[in-house]
């Protein structure tokens, strides 16, 4: 049974904003650099200073009142600052008995309510009242659920695993909160992880297929291309049964790579990344092609696939060491579920934890302490351009079917990462589809170029074989 309740996060949207245009200290720092310019020039510099600083008290105000605001929403109080049209269709929401226990409880808080909500609590009798704080009535979801028991963990304690019916997750955090320690216990084992970066720093397990975006705008827009070139043909191998092993397809920073999809000047680029990802989300269970986003956001939008899609086809992993207000804020506004007061206190009290959110047909949240990552790390290769150079089948020039030479290369070394011992230009590829459509010849002159190039060793025999070099990384390609 669920430990958590509903909430529809467009209530939550509603009142942040209601509350954030209710309080707003730029307004009043404006005000008070205002007044105190006029009368520093009309009477004396003095009493431009006091004008000056009773304005910057009055944003501090505002922005201490703004904050019990959006702790209150957080919390669940909803009701005390909708307007008259958004108090009825609240009102048919959750019932007339919430709505006015949300009034009293924001009354009782001293918190500033919107007119209408004023005018509905005097003509319910609220204002006048002593200022007590009841407890919200459970709404009809909750009545049914019993209450933790006093000795029971409000959060409880389960082992954060991959959820085999529905493997994509999402790591939402802020900076230097563990998202990345998180994902390589997460994907500790796994031997096929693709992964994109924007930061130059970071590093993979050495078993994976690392990249990091860099450069230029414009040349960044030309990577992702190459990119989304190089995955999509991993996704159609899984999709056409050609490929069956485990793959993942990680996105770190989903929302800055999703930037420099819209600021490149590659028409539509980034309604493919989308597309790629949602694509990931919708079909790849079904063909093991897995999907991971990393991002720091507490909003569904900026990642820019739908709410609903998330909530369906991703879990959430919330690593916690200080921002843990974030956390709380993920579950109910990107979750759309209720925290009760002790799972709030219980969150906010222990750092450190790593929450597992899970939304299906039973939604539930989970607390684990996952260990540091021991495992060896490499660095991220710079990630190739797309150009305008391409290959052909040289035997059959006019046909339309094209394959980029970085993204035959990529395949090759990810071939050759995989194997245990040299394999011959047949054995590579047979390994993959995309190489398969490649002229043996032109296929040949390629293995001869990259041995060339210091990217590939050759075995010395008539018909040699071909591998990595030991501790090498492919070279930046030409």
């Amino acid at each position: 049974m669920s430990n958590l309740t509903k909430l529809h996060p467009l209530w939550i949207d509603t009142a942040e904003d209601a509350a954030e245009g209710m309080h707003n200290p730029k307004l009043y720092i404006g005000g008070g650099l205002a007044g105190g310019l006029v009368l520093g020039s009309l009477l004396n510099p003095l009493t431009g200073i006091a004008a000056l600083g009773y304005g910057l008290y009055l944003a501090w105000d505002a922005n201490e009142r703004n904050s019990d605001q959006i702790e209150a929403v957080s919390e669940g109080l909803i009701a005390h600052l909708l307007d008259k049209k958004q108090l009825r269709k609240y009102q048919a929401d959750v019932g007339a008995e919430q709505v006015q226990a949300e009034l009293t409880q924001a009354i009782a808080r001293d918190l500033r309510l919107s007119d209408d909500a004023e005018t509905l609590a005097k003509s319910l009798g609220l204002l006048g009242k002593p200022k007590a704080r009841p407890q919200l009535p459970p709404k009809p979801s909750e009545a049914t659920t019993p209450s933790p028991s006093a000795d029971a963990a409000p959060v409880p304690l389960a082992p954060i695993k991959l959820d085999p019916d529905c493997p994509h997750f999402l790591l939402l955090a802020g900076s230097r909160e563990g998202k990345s320690n998180a994902l390589r216990c997460l994907l500790d084992g796994h031997a096929r992880v693709n992964y994109l970066s924007t930061k130059a720093t970071d590093q993979v397990p050495v078993h994976w297929d690392g990249y990091v975006l860099w450069g230029k705008p414009e040349e960044k827009g030309r990577q992702l291309q190459w990119l989304l070139s190089h995955w999509g043909a991993k996704l159609s191998a899984h999709a056409e049964g050609t490929d069956t092993e485990p793959e993942w397809f990680v996105f770190d920073e989903a929302i800055q790579i999703q930037t420099y999809a819209k600021r490149s000047k590659v028409k539509g680029l980034a309604a493919s990344l989308a597309g790629l990802q949602v694509e990931i989300a919708t079909q790849g269970a079904a063909i093991a092609a897995y999907g991971v986003l990393l991002a720091q956001t507490k909003n569904a939008r900026p990642l820019g696939i739908d709410l609903d899609l998330l909530q369906q086809n991703f879990r959430m992993v919330l690593p916690l060491k200080s921002k843990r207000r974030l956390a709380l804020s993920v579950i109910e506004k990107m979750g759309g579920l209720r925290l009760t007061t002790e799972q709030r206190e219980d969150i906010l009290s222990h750092p450190s934890r790593y929450l597992q959110l899970w939304i299906g047909e039973d939604e539930d949240i989970y607390h684990d302490v996952l260990p540091e990552f021991k495992g060896d790390l490499k660095p991220l290769q710079k990630c190739p351009l797309e150009n305008a150079k391409t290959v052909t089948k040289v035997l059959e020039p006019s046909e339309e079917e094209k394959l980029n030479l970085e993204a035959i290369e990529g395949i090759i070394f990810e071939v050759l990462a995989g194997a245990s011992e040299p394999l011959k230009a047949h054995e590579i590829r047979a390994k993959r589809r995309p190489l398969r459509s490649v002229d043996k010849d032109l296929f040949a002159k390629i293995l001869e170029r990259l041995t060339e190039r210091g990217d590939l060793h050759r075995t010395d025999e008539e018909n040699p074989g071909y591998s990595l070099p030991p501790n090498s990384i492919p070279t930046e390609r030409e």
